[in-house]
């Protein structure tokens, strides 16, 4: 093939040198492009997540979000609908349905009722007025049965007097309704409705809406009153629900994919007293963010954990995939102030300040407080002073409801309350009206006395973000890429390939070109990237960054090949991002044809070659048995059946070969794993996910982790999240990884021990393999600066770590003579 660039230049015309025939026509449109949106797209107001902070993505402007929280408008609560109690109060909505059928309404009379109150509770004038108090945010609690049809609704509203019978026929109809594809699809829905209404509302405001499913089906939970529960926790006990749940996540994300006054979507609000605890949450969260991030929707996602939203065992950003884009809730109602600052003993316990911080500040990850409120005055200051200064956004629950004198929220509701019954249905009605609420000036006080907030960017004008030019779905990296199978591009074409599998390469590349993927990354971390390229003369160039002109990753040569269609592969290794992205290829010096590419993780950390072992969390070692036995995690020492040596695999994951030469097997989690197999398959393949210092877990072929079940039985890899027995340290036999080297003497990974590590308040150093009597111990931060000077005299000495000192990586440091050993420490508050 002959490349453009070597036609003689008389050929070329008056087109300056440097830019190809072909060239023109792309430029002008580029052009064009750029003058369209730049007087089109003045601001972007897309939401993003960076590192401990929500940003705004053009600009990468912190923003604080301070929102007030839309109660009882699309779903009512029990303890608003009286709060002053009464004899057979209706403790959910659905009871409070109830009563007015047995107060002689029809079933209709209720409906319309409710279609009335969805249209006086909230309006423009109430989003004005929360508006004119300095808040930049609303969040939506929703009722999944407002994206059902008024056919479907009522059907569900048939249990209300045959809880039994009903709700089976219920179970059924949203069986048969999700199996034919019946569900959410009509978009004049009342839920969506109410939904493009609030975000009209919000952008003649600067306002972001928060989307949150507060009424999940089948209940979240034990709590009745928050989600309109008929039978407790049956989102977790009938599958059903999970795949209408999964449902209408898919439908809400495709309509309102390129949204960008939507902050956010809060999955599943207050998950509570849910049986399987944190991993039964993680496996429905995960599949709801894959269904979004399959859509292509880039919002970011809201993960609300058991206790009400504040307990993430097992829901560790780590344990996501993807995981960007994730922001983590707490909710804080009468936490005591002299106990907000004193850690909770679970670092996973989010909801006072010093878990907060520290979860937050610990796993790089945003934290916003979901619900806050329904206190005194003085306890709400207070509190917001404190989620202020550490940069940490909240929302005001809630802004009116029902009440006899001022209450804590921004507005009160005077009159008769909705369980006086059916001959106060019309008062009600009027009394929700904005014009006839009566502020709270006080709780107002409290709440706004610095907004607008600081560091608030709004999002004004309703602006869109301007399209990359790709569509299409997000190719796996599983399988090399064409490169013809590109979703944008610039001066690019294409030709037929003698190259092994056939199709096409794309070629006549010059300096400037560029072609865009939409990719899954599935985890972040090192990858390798293959190029398969041909170039008769050589000197071409190229890079890997995000599209655009993003980040780059890296850069490669490609050297002569000997012929447009003589073909060779050329890589390199590159630190990726995890989630689906759009990756560019990006010509810096033309003259080469690219046939296809392959993306493929390096293995995270694994120490590749060197013989190990692997100690779990009960500080015993990992042994193979000789594999005679299921493996177990029991044993007190390092011997023959406890020595490991790593194998990689050639596909970014790890084998493990015992001393007996045989390999380790998952088993596929169907039963306790053996090192009995001669060779490596998929199930002794293992993914090393390094969870910081000589900390890994490790996952299988089926997608699970691998369990030390602390020792007690045979180890197993069958858990779909990493906790505690799923976490192990390694260290080097051979003493081949050195820890650090001077003077010659050496120093191996079992030598020195530090634990546990993570640290809370304290931690012990084990030197007793080590050959020296005192020493000296430095903890320093990751700036050099020493924290904490020690002297060893001992074997095993324990050093208590000052409250003081923040949470974080430190470095420790031991050193005695000529030796000199360093480790990294984890320090969690």
């Amino acid at each position: 093939m002959k490349h453009i660039s070597n036609l003689p230049n008389e050929k070329r015309g008056s087109i300056p040198e440097g830019i190809g025939l072909r060239k023109l026509g792309f430029l002008i449109i580029a052009i064009l492009m750029i003058i369209t949106q730049s007087s089109v797209f003045g601001q972007s107001c897309w939401l993003e997540a960076s590192g401990t902070q929500i940003v705004n993505a053009e600009t990468n402007q912190p923003v604080i979000l301070r929102a007030v929280g839309l109660g009882n408008w699309a779903l009512q609560e029990g303890y608003m609908l009286n709060p002053q109690g009464c004899t057979g109060c209706p403790g959910t909505q659905w009871q409070m349905k109830l009563q007015y059928l047995n107060e002689g309404q029809s079933m209709a009379q209720v409906e319309a009722f409710y279609q009335s109150w969805r249209d006086n509770f909230i309006t423009k004038a109430d989003i004005d007025y929360i508006a004119s108090l300095g808040f930049n945010s609303v969040r939506l609690p929703m009722h999944y049965e407002l994206f059902l049809s008024s056919a479907q609704r009522a059907v569900r509203n048939n249990v209300i007097t045959d809880l039994n019978f009903g709700h089976d026929t219920y179970k059924n109809s949203l069986q048969n309704w999700h199996d034919n594809d019946q569900l959410f699809n009509d978009p004049n829905l009342e839920g969506y409705r109410v939904i493009d209404n609030l975000l009209s509302w919000c952008a003649d405001n600067g306002m972001y809406v928060i989307l949150d499913l507060h009424a999940a089906p089948g209940g979240q939970g034990s709590d009745k009153n928050i989600a309109d529960i008929f039978h407790d926790n049956n989102l977790w006990q009938f599958p059903v629900f999970q795949d209408v749940t999964n449902r209408l996540w898919d439908r809400i994300s495709a309509r309102y994919i390129n949204e960008p006054r939507i902050a956010f979507y809060d999955l599943i609000n207050e998950p509570n007293n849910v049986p399987g605890g944190g991993q039964a949450i993680h496996a429905l969260l995960q599949r709801l963010i894959t269904t979004i991030r399959d859509n292509g929707d880039n919002h970011m996602i809201m993960v609300e954990g058991n206790g009400w939203g504040n307990n993430y065992d097992y829901l560790e950003p780590f344990t996501f995939s993807p995981n960007w884009g994730l922001v983590y809730n707490a909710h804080r109602y009468w936490i005591d102030p002299a106990d907000d600052w004193v850690s909770d003993s679970n670092p996973n316990q989010i909801n006072r300040m010093a878990n907060l911080v520290a979860f937050r500040n610990n796993h790089q990850v945003p934290v916003w407080i979901g619900e806050t409120g329904e206190n005194t005055n003085e306890w709400l200051s207070q509190n917001i002073d404190k989620l202020d200064q550490e940069g940490i956004g909240w929302c005001h629950w809630t802004y009116k409801r029902h009440d006899v004198g001022a209450n804590a929220a921004l507005m009160r509701i005077g009159g008769s309350y909705p369980t006086d019954g059916a001959s106060a249905m019309a008062g009600v009605l009027e009394s929700i009206k904005f014009q006839n609420c009566i502020p709270n000036t006080n709780t107002i006080a409290a709440v706004t006395q610095d907004l607008p907030a600081p560091w608030t960017s709004g999002c004004t004008g309703g602006s869109t973000p301007p399209p990359s030019g790709c569509t299409g779905s997000f190719q796996s990296i599983s399988a090399a890429i064409q490169a013809e199978a590109y979703c944008d591009m610039l001066g690019i074409q294409t030709e037929t390939t003698s190259d092994t599998g056939g199709g096409q390469n794309v070629g006549w590349t010059d300096a400037g070109d560029w072609l865009g993927y939409r990719v899954d990354i599935p985890t972040a971390g090192d990858y390798t990237v293959e190029y398969r390229v041909a170039s008769q003369n050589g000197g071409g160039s190229l890079q890997l960054e995000g599209l655009g002109g993003g980040s780059s990753y890296g850069t490669k040569a490609v050297s002569a090949t000997g012929g447009w269609q003589t073909w060779q592969t050329i890589s390199h290794t590159v630190t990726l991002p995890a989630g689906q992205q759009e990756l560019g290829i990006s010509v810096l010096a033309g003259g080469f044809n690219l046939n296809w590419f392959k993306i493929t993780p390096v293995a995270n950390g694994a120490p590749t070659g060197q013989t190990i072992w692997l100690r779990g969390s009960n500080n015993q070692y990992v042994s193979s048995e000789n594999g005679q036995n299921p493996m177990m995690c029991n044993r007190g020492s390092v011997g023959g059946w406890e020595q490991f040596t790593v194998v990689a695999t050639g596909d970014g994951k790890v084998a493990l070969r015992g001393t007996n030469n045989l390999y380790v097997s998952s088993m596929n989690g169907t039963a306790a794993m053996l090192c009995d197999r001669p060779s490596i398959g998929g199930w002794e393949a293992f993914e090393w996910v390094s969870l910081g210092g000589n900390a890994l877990a490790l996952k299988g072929f089926n997608g699970q982790y691998v369990s030390s079940e602390n020792g007690a039985s045979g180890m197993m890899c069958n858990r779909a999240t990493i906790g505690g027995w799923e976490t192990f340290t390694w260290g080097s036999v051979s003493g081949s990884r050195m820890a650090e080297e001077s003077n010659g003497l050496e120093a191996t990974e079992e030598s020195f021990l530090i634990y546990p590590n993570p640290a809370v308040d304290l931690f012990k150093i084990d030197l007793r393999n080590l050959d020296f009597h005192q020493g000296v111990m430095k903890v320093t931060d990751l700036s050099g600066k020493v924290i904490l000077t020690e002297e060893l005299v001992k074997e095993v000495t324990e050093i208590g770590l000052s409250p003081g000192m923040k949470a974080g990586v430190y470095v420790i440091t031991v050193e005695s003579g000529d030796l000199k050993i360093s480790r990294r420490m984890l320090i969690e508050r």
